[in-house]
């Protein structure tokens, strides 16, 4: 039996390991939980995703004609900021997840997951990752699909009676982030209805990306469902330690 002294143990390292040094990725134990941060952003994401589908889904289609009573314009405006508010603040946090998840290694699979299973996650997690940028872009995508207050397309525009209308160009539409900043429209959508003659094409971008953040809605749903699913198929059937490695219960 060869023997090795203490230094050349040190020297001794696995190939992923040296490559994640090379690449400046912080390595965990192969045992442990994601990270504090990871996780903290893992259930603030997941906790506005759900307000937002939930939110969406009441204002805009099951009490559709509540929130669109004149009477209760101040629900619908609640509604309407709250959605905006808590969809780009997804974005912001999606984005720090991205950076973070690139300089921090994550606790890897159990050894004894199916290869195929692993490639399925690692597919979800990628459509997750998609849906949680692209549903803001589309949602501030529609609020900027309106004519510029004080503009001359604006003034083509009839203020709405009460409420404002459920789709097409309007002008001043509330864009403040969380009450705290306002939010900028995308120039260039926003200027395609300054004038008179680019409300109506303006209008029918607006519906256009209105049709695609609902059925958005409906796969961010699909796909919410199936990870949650996946999560506790792997924790109670599968006998994976999925939850602890979010935060949830004791470290095994």
């Amino acid at each position: 039996m060869q023997s090795t002294t203490a230094g050349e143990e040190a020297v001794v390292q696995p190939e992923e390991d040296r490559f994640a040094a090379k690449r400046g990725i912080t390595q965990r134990p192969r045992d442990d939980r994601y990270t504090r941060v990871a996780i903290i952003l893992h259930w603030s994401i997941a906790a506005l995703i759900i307000y937002n589908l939930a939110s969406g889904f009441i204002v805009w289609d099951l009490a559709h004609d509540f929130f669109r009573a004149p009477a209760n314009g101040a629900y619908y405006l609640f509604g309407l900021t709250s959605h905006l508010s808590s969809g780009l603040t997804v974005l912001v946090l999606t984005v720090a997840r991205i950076i973070w998840r690139l300089m921090h290694e994550p606790p890897p699979y159990s050894e004894d997951m199916k290869r195929w299973e692993k490639h399925l996650a690692h597919f979800a997690h990628f459509l997750l990752y998609a849906a949680m940028v692209l549903m803001p872009l589309s949602g501030w995508a529609i609020l900027s699909a309106h004519p510029p207050a004080g503009s001359a397309g604006a003034a083509t525009v009839p203020p709405p009676p009460g409420v404002p209308p459920s789709s097409g160009p309007r002008p001043g539409p509330p864009r403040i982030w969380w009450v705290m900043m306002p939010i900028p429209a995308i120039t260039p959508i926003e200027k395609l209805g300054a004038e008179p003659g680019g409300v109506e094409p303006q209008r029918i971008l607006h519906d256009e990306f209105a049709e695609w953040h609902e059925i958005g809605g409906w796969i961010a749903l699909l796909l919410l469902m199936l990870h949650v699913a996946g999560a506790l198929k792997h924790q109670w059937l599968d006998r994976h330690p999925e939850l602890q490695r979010m935060g949830i219960g004791r470290r095994k």
